[in-house]
């Protein structure tokens, strides 16, 4: 299913239009249901694509009867009657007046009906409509998309600014080609040609080669000019290393190396999408397994699968002794199936049978059966960014004896007699966020969008008052979640001094053992990621803090269990226990939350 037909279904599951059962034997019934849009009485959205339907069977000749509704007084019976002209066959030329007035009048589909016209004039109308009101996300941009290869050198055209055009146009554009992929294709060499012209002001230079390397694949032959450009015109120099990655050849290996220390992860992410044309970067991805971004380990992990590098199996059957990391694990498993070597079988088999969270033996299993039938692998993406497919249901009672902490030892926020304590070991902590400048307008959808334009960051010092607080010899360990915004571990010295370990949101801070553990994470839109973090104290009485074990998710409570043990429950994602030398096992539930 194409990415304009996706969008095109979400907008109509959006549709408000109310409907009745409607039985219309001709096209003058049919027509006249439109006007009980008016009504507003409670109809179903599926009756009203039924009306649609029908009419729309009638092809040309329901034509002249739609023209007059898109003048209705009603704004749904406009709207409707745009709808159903988007998919009708018989629109041509003599139509094309009407549908301009429509548009002049703001019926928000019929943007699309003109795309679906598609003649010169009505291309035409649709660029320059785009050129006085540039938005990515608009219903102009979905327009150009679906007029395909038609409009492509058109739409170039739009970035041919002597001067700088308005600030919002360029990037458009270029998400509207985006949209248009290998459709875009005639209009690459129109984009070259801006794209090496000094007299066109460098933004529309700029975003012309980022157009470039959005049509993709069919771009491959302007990659000689690409690196030339890219020679003799250095600021150019990243969005043309960005153009060699999305047209995906090997050219753009050079500029992915030199990337990989200074922006490992997104570096190593942008060498999956290469494949086996990033071969040659294997031995360098090898030292990443070992980076202190334990993120960076699991994409490098990934990363030489995708690359084919063989080399990397015995580092990958390393991986699988550890299991403190369990996206490590998934990613290793992941690299080991597609390099599709018969001799692992019997380590998957092994992690299959022993892992302790039932994703990466699920993950095993598929793995095996890759290797040994070449079946698919078939399993989401989002483990990368958060819980994984099959993952177990979170406990919402555990048959395990709760040991309690020490008196004098713990501070929460939620408890009244606490807090006073805790505001005592306040911190100022500057928040930042990002947003829209000020004065910027809404798109044609209401919307204001933040673009690399006209993005701000907001910074706004606050005076936090932790959550939790853990009294260690030398004053106390505090902790803040601010959700989105944040949060932080912090040592507060018996003389008042603060030190901020690391900047994580923090649930709990415990005794493990002979060891300080925080559970921290935080599950936001579709990142759900959670991280038992050790504190550790240095000889001259200085702490910190890094990661110990990945959770599967963010944790929401936690506290310690019989046994010297943790307990921690994540968010939608298992509840787990962790030993104090740090083996990991899931808890056993009594109940389980079936809602998580």
């Amino acid at each position: 299913m194409n990415k304009r037909f996706l969008y095109l279904a979400g907008l109509c599951a959006s549709l408000s239009f109310s409907a009745v059962s409607y039985a219309c034997d001709s096209l003058e019934d049919c027509i006249a249901e439109y006007s009980l849009v008016e009504k507003g009485s409670h109809r179903s959205s599926a009756q009203e694509m039924e009306l649609v339907t029908k009419v729309r069977t009638y092809g040309a000749e329901a034509i002249s009867y739609l023209l007059p509704l898109l003048e209705h007084d009603d704004a749904a019976v406009r709207e409707l009657a745009a709808y159903t002209m988007i998919d009708i066959e018989g629109l041509s030329s003599e139509h094309f007046g009407a549908l301009r007035e429509a548009a002049e009048n703001e019926v928000g589909w019929i943007y699309r009906v003109l795309a679906r016209l598609g003649t010169p004039q009505a291309i035409d109308y649709l660029v320059e409509k785009f050129r006085k009101r540039p938005s990515s996300g608009s219903a102009l941009a979905e327009a150009l998309r679906m007029l395909g290869a038609k409009g492509a050198i058109s739409i170039a055209e739009l970035l041919a600014c002597l001067e700088q055009c308005d600030e919002r146009l360029p990037r458009a554009v270029s998400s509207v080609f985006r949209g248009l992929n290998e459709d875009g294709s005639s209009a690459i060499p129109r984009l070259m040609e801006i794209a090496t012209d000094e007299r066109f002001h460098i933004s529309s230079r700029r975003e012309a080669i980022s157009s470039i390397g959005e049509i993709g694949e069919s771009s491959g032959g302007v990659v000689p000019q690409l690196i030339a450009l890219k020679e003799s015109t250095p600021p150019f120099a990243h969005t043309i290393d960005r153009a060699l990655i999305d047209i995906g050849v090997e050219e753009a290996l050079p500029g992915i190396i030199h990337r990989l220390p200074s922006d490992s992860y997104y570096a190593l992410r942008d060498l999956i999408t290469l494949g086996d044309k990033g071969y040659d970067a294997g031995p360098i991805v090898l030292n990443y397994l070992d980076d202190p971004d334990w993120d960076v380990r699991v994409i490098a992990a990934e990363a030489l699968g995708h690359i084919g590098y063989l080399p990397a199996v015995p580092n990958l059957v390393d991986i699988l002794s550890g299991g403190h990391d369990w996206k490590l694990d998934y990613a290793a498993i992941l690299s080991l199936a597609r390099l599709e070597q018969e001799q692992l079988l019997d380590e998957l088999e092994r992690v299959h049978n022993s892992h302790w969270y039932s994703p990466v033996r699920e993950v095993a299993r598929v793995s095996i059966q890759h290797i040994r039938t070449g079946a698919a692998i078939d399993l989401s993406h989002w483990w990368r960014f958060g819980r994984a497919e099959n993952s177990p249901e979170t406990c919402t009672g555990v048959a395990y004896e709760t040991i309690e902490e020490l008196e004098g030892t713990k501070l929460y926020s939620s408890r009244d007699e606490d807090r006073k304590q805790l505001e005592i070991l306040s911190y100022d902590i500057e928040v930042v966020g990002v947003g829209a400048a000020e004065g910027t307008e809404p798109n044609d959808n209401g919307i204001i969008e933040i673009t690399p334009e006209n993005m701000v960051e907001y910074v706004e010092i606050i005076e936090q008052v932790p959550n939790i607080g853990l009294k260690v010899p030398n004053g106390w360990l505090v902790g803040a979640s601010r959700g989105e915004w944040g949060g932080e571990i912090v040592h507060v010295a018996s003389n008042g001094d603060r030190l901020f370990l690391v900047n994580e949101n923090v649930e709990d801070i415990f005794p493990l053992g002979d060891k300080i553990i925080a559970t921290a994470g935080l599950a936001h839109l579709s990142s759900n990621r959670g991280m038992l973090l050790e504190i550790k104290e240095s000889e001259d009485g200085v702490y910190s803090a890094s990661p110990w074990r990945r959770l599967p998710g963010e944790p929401v409570s936690s506290w310690l269990i019989e046994g010297n043990k943790l307990l921690v429950n994540t968010r939608g994602a298992g509840s787990v226990v962790v030993d104090a030398d740090g083996t990991l096992s899931m808890a056993e539930c009594t109940i389980v939350n079936e809602d998580s």
